[in-house]
Order: C-alpha cells, then sequence, then structure tokens
C-alpha cells in the first residue's frame, strides 16, 4: 500500500524518515525563527495534486 502512496506523489516516491527528521530539525533551529502558526507538509507533493487552478 505505501509502495502505491508513493508512486501518487510529484516526486513519485514515498518520504524517508531522514526527511521528517530534516524538517522538524529545521523547525527547532534558528533557520526557522520566522515561522509562526504554519502547516509544514513533509509528503513529497502529496497534498497540493487535490489544489485546483482552474
Amino acid at each position: 500500500m505505501l509502495s502505491k502512496h508513493g508512486e501518487n506523489t510529484p516526486i513519485a516516491r514515498n518520504i524517508t524518515a531522514t526527511e521528517v527528521g530534516n524538517a522538524a530539525a529545521f523547525l527547532l533551529s534558528d533557520l526557522s525563527s520566522g515561522i509562526t502558526g504554519q502547516t509544514i507538509y513533509v509528503d513529497g507533493g502529496y497534498n497540493i495534486q487535490a489544489t485546483s487552478f482552474d
């Protein structure tokens, strides 16, 4: 099931635990000091597929 999910993302693969960890590390670092109250999706673009620009 997970392999099929990954095929349906713009990057055509599943996200790794390291990629999720990298996003978390960034948010915990001083580099993200200007980010507040946001939802950060680490999903290979899966979330944007339902967006329509018509």
